[in-house]
């Protein structure tokens, strides 16, 4: 009994790539998702940097002729509506600041899916604690013994303008008339 040509070159090729495949996914530029392996602070030193750090000089303020101009910055808060299926693990993180995967990586994935099922379930009485549509915002910054960011609350100025983007508003100033022409 003999095997359809087609059947044993099919099986080859697909032998042959996935021995390409296991092998190139070692090779560099390769990333080894068990080992941090992120550029390290001491990396961004320079000698020149280095060496006016040992001088001790003082750093020297310059201050410009121009006169001071005020502008609102960005939004210090992200207005959103309720996140019923926040992780804490997304919000702070495992804590160890290393860009590799951890023990803590491991846990967090059983325990994702378990509080998103849990979540799921129990989604009526989240809604009644935070009803749908409440205003609240987010900064960023999880308190200690805080799972997540987000409070209610609305963000100060909810309409967008060139103030929310740190553009100086002035008033239009009034053309100049020129009275030479009379």
């Amino acid at each position: 009994m003999t095997r359809p040509v087609s059947k044993v070159c099919c099986f080859t090729l697909s032998l042959a790539f996935l021995a390409t495949m296991v092998t190139a996914c070692n090779q560099p530029p390769g990333v080894n998702p068990w080992r941090d392996d992120a550029i390290p602070i001491s990396a961004a030193d320079t000698p020149s940097m280095e060496g006016v750090l040992a001088a001790g000089h003082e750093p020297v303020f310059r201050q410009r002729e121009m006169p001071h101009i005020a502008f609102a910055g960005q939004m210090p808060v992200v207005p959103h509506y309720p996140l019923w299926w926040e992780d804490p693990f997304e919000d702070k993180g495992d804590g160890d600041d290393q860009f590799a995967l951890t023990y803590a990586d491991y846990i967090a994935m059983p325990y994702g899916l378990g509080r998103f099922l849990l979540n799921t379930v129990a989604w009526p009485v989240s809604a009644v604690v935070t009803p749908p549509g409440t205003p609240m915002v987010s900064d960023g910054r999880v308190s200690a013994g805080k799972d997540h960011d987000a409070k209610r609350g609305i963000s100060p100025d909810p309409r967008a303008d060139a103030s929310d983007f740190g553009r100086f508003v002035s008033e239009p100033t009034p053309p100049e008339t020129d009275d030479s022409s009379q």
